[in-house]
């Protein structure tokens, strides 16, 4: 593109699009078709190839015929994302990260609140001009506005990764700390996107791509992996690309017997609302589940009594008159001697709700995977293992009070290790459900064929028509000569039924959700294996804030739609994904 022509599009799009909030959507370039088409991806069940550390290849059977009834086999890790430009050189050899905020914030305003404009040569990766040795924000503003100069160092930024299996399947959950992840990438990298890691792992460790669960946290201080707010340089989207495979690695390698509870817990007062006007409900539960070490599990107090010591006797003495014990005091009985209680250590504690982590200031350059990490490293230093926090119904839940406020309050609801319900049914059902995803969304399609946000389009037409019933009247019908090939993923372990959807989930999608598994724990988790913005159900959305209306902002009680509608690429967008997410999870049976 003509940098001329990039100045322009990019003063148009302060201009128009500056919202002073966090960007909910991703668009995309059109490429050829990837993947299948309205098919469920599954395979059968295979054992997974994972040697141990000695490299025999024998780790993984040994641990499945070591499960006795009730237990599963789990693992997890954590790999820091803190940039190490150095360790890419031999790829990249003028890697290094630009930590002067003058030299990267090429459209941030300056102290009279006037944008100067961009000053420095883009990237060809991404469509800003701006300085490719920077790290930049994803989720503030929009363009290259707020970089990355200095890292929280108390709760750092990660990929984790949590592994089970029964012997036979496997379900992998991975988290980065990121505001987004594309399934596909068009520029930024070459095959890095989640659905491309699945086909990757999968290939290696001999299961199913089904069996990965990629999610993002969508920290908004966390760095831009899409290009809409500047994105990272090429060698730190290696580094992260790095870590994610390598955390699930890991946490596969280091599977062991292991013992499964869950448990909701009614959060509500950690819920402010984001917007005046609003038709969806909330999700108010926080959802967790956590895996215990079969050989660390929590023993309760036991306290044993000494065998008294006889006493002397009194020789024949008469009672009262001095000789021997008569008269006197009975011996004191023996004091107990009571062995603590052992807590018992954690494989790993996975927590979920739905709000946005937008608690931490963009303005202090500070990379930070704000109140997810809090939560992370709160339960890791309560149980052990590794900690991990994701997204549900995000639509109108935001965070109340500051990261550790909120970080900690929601950790302090998960309880001690023993005290959640015990999965025995360990059986693991896993699946995914791919489809090609119809783009109505002009506005958004014209910054996609700009190239502002890096993420691949179908040039191939699609068309969506879901609904509870068949009455016409009561479905949805989109069709578009451009579509999106993404997907849902379902994951059932007895009663622990975990789901993702490819973008920010409004509630009436999670609730419905977790409604199908009565009596059960759902973690209907949002931001999976994509990220493609606000996923809105037809009845709830608005068509004229879709086309453009939406970027206005506030929205009144007639309907002039938020800045979600915006972001939505599709008014059959949420009933696509809900619909199909309730039928796969309907296929998942033993």
């Amino acid at each position: 593109m003509p940098r001329g022509l990039k100045y322009v599009l990019s003063s148009f799009l302060v201009g128009a699009l500056s919202l002073g909030v966090a960007w909910a959507g991703a668009v995309l370039v059109p490429t050829p078709k990837v993947g299948a088409g309205d098919a469920t991806k599954s395979a059968p069940a295979q054992r997974m190839q994972v040697e141990d550390q000695e490299g025999d290849g024998e780790a993984f059977v040994a641990s499945a015929a070591a499960l006795e009834p009730g237990q599963i086999l789990a693992g997890a890790s954590k790999i820091s994302l803190y940039p190490r430009p150095e360790d890419y050189r031999g790829q990249f050899p003028d890697a290094r990260w630009e930590q002067d905020y003058a030299k990267c914030a090429t459209l941030a305003p300056n102290a009279t609140g006037v944008r100067e404009g961009a000053t420095h040569v883009a990237d060809f990766r991404v469509r800003w001009a701006e300085n490719p040795n920077c790290l930049y924000m994803g989720g503030y503003g929009i363009g290259p506005m707020f970089p990355i100069t200095s890292w929280d160092e108390e709760y750092g930024l990660w990929t984790r990764s949590v592994a089970m299996s029964d012997g036979d399947d496997t379900v992998v959950l991975t988290l980065i700390d990121a505001v987004y992840w594309e399934a596909h990438y068009n520029s930024l990298c070459d095959g890095c996107g989640f659905l491309d890691l699945a086909d990757q792992l999968g290939a290696e460790l001999g299961v199913p791509a089904s069996s990965f669960i990629f999610a993002s946290t969508h920290s908004h201080t966390a760095p831009d992996f899409i290009g809409g707010w500047g994105a990272v340089p090429d060698w730190y989207m290696q580094q992260a690309t790095d870590s994610l495979k390598e955390s699930v690695r890991q946490a596969v390698r280091t599977m062991q017997p292991a013992v499964l509870e869950a448990g909701e817990s009614f959060a509500r007062p950690f819920n402010g609302e984001r917007r005046d006007f609003y038709r969806s409900a909330e999700d108010n539960a926080m959802s967790w589940f956590r895996v215990v070490d079969a050989d660390d599990q929590p023993e309760p107090e036991t306290c044993t009594t000494p065998t008294p010591t006889p006493e002397p006797a009194n020789n024949g003495a008469g009672k009262g008159h001095g000789y021997g014990n008569a008269g006197k005091d009975p011996a004191p009985a023996p004091t107990p001697v009571c062995e603590p209680a052992a807590p018992g250590k954690a494989i790993a504690t996975v927590g979920a709700y739905p709000a946005h982590p937008v608690t931490e200031d963009h303005s202090k350059g500070q990379g930070d995977a704000d109140f997810p990490a809090v939560f992370a490293k709160s339960v890791e230093d309560s149980f052990g293992g590794v900690g991990m926090f994701l997204q549900t119904g995000l639509g109108n839940v935001s965070p109340r009070g500051d990261k550790v406020n909120m970080g900690t309050g929601l950790a302090s609801l998960v309880p001690p290790i023993g005290a959640g319900r015990q999965i025995s049914d360990t059986n693991v059902l896993v699946g995914r459900h791919d489809w090609d995803q119809p783009v109505t969304n002009v506005p958004l399609g014209g910054l996609g064929a700009a190239g502002f946000f890096d993420r691949t389009f179908n040039e191939t037409p699609a068309v969506v028509n879901e609904g509870k019933g068949g009455e016409v009247n009561k479905r949805c019908y989109s069709a578009s000569p451009i579509s999106v090939d993404t997907s849902v993923s379902a994951a059932k372990i007895g009663p622990l039924w975990i789901t993702g959807g490819p973008g920010e989930l409004f509630a009436g999608i999670t609730n419905t959700i977790e409604e199908k598994n009565p009596g059960g724990v759902t973690l209907a988790l949002g931001l999976v294996n994509d990220g493609l913005g606000y996923i809105i159900q037809s009845y709830e959305t608005d068509h004229a804030g879709r086309q453009g209306a939406g970027f206005a902002g506030k929205a009144g009680p007639v309907g002039v739609a938020e800045y979600e509608d915006a972001y939505s690429i599709d008014h059959c967008f949420g009933d696509a994904t809900l619909e199909k997410t309730l039928r796969l999870l309907d296929s998942l049976k033993p």
